[in-house]
């Protein structure tokens, strides 16, 4: 789907672009990384704050570019919460906010409209992995697999702020993060609220790196082992 030429503008105005695509013509800011945890091979960047934002997909992508995702981040304990955005933006795509608490590790699937706590999103749902899911001492990390991270929205409708957009691993990929040093206010509620970010990025992405066959029954035995609580 394309936005009529003047929603494009406005969209870009207000920072709600779809991810930005481009051929695989320049270092992208991704490494591949294979997970002893799980098996799963990933396409792994770590940002200026030591934390580290994987994703891995199937090496079978359907045209309608509706596919699950898996998403690992590992973060230093002191981070109060490291977000992810699958849109390359921290507005109108779906996120995952991920944090420490005393049971563990939440991650919460969310979508923000502004510059205030982003709401829970009801149309993605992550299933949290507990091979790749821990807290220690020094850092916190959580695997999950993600439906309804690799495709969002269904109208291009600048009036009610509704912007659709999708992942296609075919091109290089321009991807987002967010961290705030905050803890978020209930850390045992996956709705808790938290404060604005301390810094943000946007690095792109090769996909192509982080394709797995047979990824969907790879996955479906780790979430048979047992969900993380």
């Amino acid at each position: 789907m394309h936005l009529p030429r003047v929603v494009t503008s406005l969209a870009g105005l207000l920072g709600i672009n779809k991810p930005t695509l481009t051929p695989r013509q320049f270092e992208p800011d991704s490494s591949v990384y294979i997970d002893a945890d799980t098996g799963l091979t990933f396409a792994s960047y770590t940002s200026d704050r030591s934390i580290i934002f994987r994703v891995a997909i199937s090496d079978i992508i359907p045209a309608d570019l509706i596919y699950d995702t898996v998403l690992q981040i590992v973060a230093p304990i002191d981070v109060g919460w490291a977000g992810f955005a699958w849109g390359g933006h921290m507005t109108y795509n779906p996120l995952g906010i991920a944090w420490a608490s005393d049971k563990g590790v939440v991650l919460s699937p969310r979508i923000a409209y502004g510059y205030y706590s982003p709401p829970i999103y009801t149309n993605s749902h992550y299933t949290v992995l507990k091979k790749g899911t821990y807290v220690n001492a020094t850092h916190f990390q959580v695997t999950a697999k993600c439906t309804g991270c690799s495709s969002w929205g269904d109208d291009d409708d600048a009036s009610t702020g509704s912007i659709s957009g999708n992942i296609d691993p075919e091109y290089q990929t321009t991807l987002a993060y967010a961290y705030g040093n905050a803890k978020v206010d209930i850390p045992a509620d996956v709705q808790s609220t938290f404060g604005i970010h301390d810094s943000l990025g946007h690095p792109i992405y090769d996909l192509a790196v982080a394709k797995n066959k047979d990824s969907a029954d790879k996955v479906a035995a780790l979430a048979a082992a047992g969900e993380a609580s």
